[in-house]
């Protein structure tokens, strides 16, 4: 099978060798092209294949997924990140070498698609569009883990310490039609349940379903936040709704669309955000979820 191979060589603390890769990949049946994540272009890449294999993190998977021009080829993911919470929230917890031998044995599942529009334009995501403490928090982190746990345990903390510090801002959130004024010290509007480094801020998100899952967090909430946050045990003691559209309006900040942030205009601006009706096809190894920790 034909296929465009979007690589990211950074991804994880120990990236796999291209070389190897490729090999296996090849043995597997696989006709190679090689697209460098960041670098070169998927969509032209993507001319004459059958399918993506995403190889790499979060961000890999969501560039794929958001790029692709042809949403009714498949995606094979190869979770090479700290965090993987795309592939695990599609129930993928195997290693990339276990998912690559397991390919000849799948069933598909769907991932909806998120899209932002804004004074940017619009733009695709698949995680979450946020603003407040999460986004503080990317400031704080050690950016030399020497393991994926020590890259999420990095993340974390450093999401604590933010949380705890966090200045409340004025944003307005809208979801269908009902008003939630803050001010707040984190607003994530989600697509998937766990973000980030692992942070399950949305634990009954499905990521087959056409619903944003949107988590607000008042000065109200900081000390049981600061609690749940030392183990992350069940849903976050904050407001959790859902809705179809949400539309955010503030001033003076930028918020983050899945791991990047954005620049906004000085003066106030508003987001819209919802889920594309077109998903994209996600291929599943059967026997995927039985080799890595399962563990938040």
């Amino acid at each position: 099978m034909k296929a465009l191979l979007v690589h990211s060589p950074n991804a994880g603390t120990k990236p796999k060798p291209l070389t190897s890769l490729m090999s296996q990949l090849e043995e597997a049946g696989f006709a190679i092209r090689y697209c460098e994540h960041g670098r070169d272009d998927i969509r032209s890449g993507m001319i004459g294949m059958e399918m993506a294999i995403a190889a790499g993190g979060d961000g890999t998977v969501a560039s794929v997924a958001t790029e692709m021009p042809d949403r009714s080829l498949p995606i094979a993911i190869l979770p090479m990140g700290g965090s993987n919470n795309i592939a695990r929230a599609l129930g993928i917890r195997q290693s990339a070498d276990a998912v690559i031998g397991g390919l000849g044995d799948i069933r598909e599942k769907t991932l909806t698609v998120g899209r932002v529009t804004g004074p940017f334009g619009e733009r695709g995501f698949l995680e979450a569009v946020g603003l407040g403490a999460l986004n503080q928090s990317i400031e704080l982190v050690d950016e030399a883990p020497d393991t994926p746990e020590e890259k999420r345990e990095n993340g974390r903390a450093a999401f604590r310490e933010a949380l705890g510090t966090a200045t409340p801002i004025n944003c307005v959130v809208d979801i269908d039609g009902r008003r939630f004024d803050g001010p707040w010290l984190l607003v994530e509007v989600l697509n998937i349940g766990a973000i980030g480094p692992r942070l399950p801020f949305a634990p009954r998100a499905d990521t087959q379903d056409s619903v944003l899952d949107i988590l607000l967090v008042g000065e109200s909430d900081r000390d049981a936040m600061m609690q749940w946050a030392e183990h992350f045990s069940g849903p976050p003691p904050a407001r959790l709704e859902t809705g179809y559209v949400v539309t955010l309006q503030s001033s003076g900040l930028c918020p983050r669309i899945d791991d990047r942030p954005v620049e906004m205009p000085n003066h106030a601006w508003s987001v819209e955000v919802r889920l594309d009706d077109e998903p994209v096809t996600i291929l599943v190894p059967v026997g995927a979820g039985g080799d890595e920790d399962d563990t938040c």
